[in-house]
């Protein structure tokens, strides 16, 4: 049953196109020399309005949110993916400032073609972002750097301030909970509002005992179910 603000959407519009049926067979039978008719008005509302409404989305009690993050874990473990990232994105020591772009530039540049494989890169990416700007912080204080933070990172990283700020939240939460490493959803679910729900289901220790489980060794090796 439509509403009643619904119900003078539809009936504006069946008057506009009567109107406008009206006025296009009076130009087709008066022909082009006739002067221009006055249009009917188009109604300022849409009639997408009726069906486009935004549909609730489903929330998660913690049990279920658990259980939909650990059927979406991935069959292999990828531990020696875990390796690799570790070893490209090492900036410990002293680096010259060449060599740290290359490290963040090479970082990107796997970031991007990964493209969600699992979650495991978010989170190492997030907490090398973290050693990135406090590295930025330091070089900009002493001023070898003139660039401010966003201006630097988007220009040598290709992200904004917002989307990177976005991955050191996610890898503050979820880099004590190995297990969230396996999880295959895109980025984006865990950046968009998502780790509040997940904090909330991680103060239940049952649930922060499982996500604390370290990363499987093997392919066959996957975690214990809660």
């Amino acid at each position: 049953m439509w509403s009643t603000e619904q119900s003078v959407i539809i009936t504006e519009h069946s008057n506009y196109y009567e109107q406008m049926t009206l006025v296009v067979k009076q130009i087709m039978e008066s022909g082009p020399d006739a002067p221009k008719p006055s249009l009917p008005k188009r109604p300022k509302s849409k009639l997408d309005s009726l069906f486009t409404h935004a549909k609730k989305k489903k929330t998660f009690d913690p049990k279920e949110l658990h259980d939909y993050l650990r059927f979406r874990c991935v069959d292999q473990c990828g531990i020696n993916k875990q390796f690799i990232v570790e070893d490209m994105w090492n900036i410990s020591g002293e680096i010259t400032q060449e060599q740290f772009l290359e490290v963040l530039k090479r970082a990107t540049r796997q970031i991007k073609r990964c493209e969600a494989q699992m979650l495991l890169f978010y989170i190492k990416f997030g907490t090398f972002l973290e050693q990135v700007k406090a590295w930025h912080e330091n070089e900009y204080n002493k001023k070898t750097i003139q660039e401010s933070w966003p201006v630097w990172l988007k220009t040598n990283a290709g992200y904004s301030d917002r989307h990177a700020r976005r991955l050191r939240n996610l890898s503050m939460v979820l880099k004590d909970y190995p297990l969230f490493g396996l999880v295959g959803l895109p980025v984006s679910y865990f950046t968009t509002g998502k780790l509040k729900d997940i904090t909330e289901m991680l103060s239940i220790p049952t649930y922060a005992e499982y996500w604390k489980q370290p990363l499987p060794t093997a392919t066959n090796e996957m975690p214990q179910s809660q």
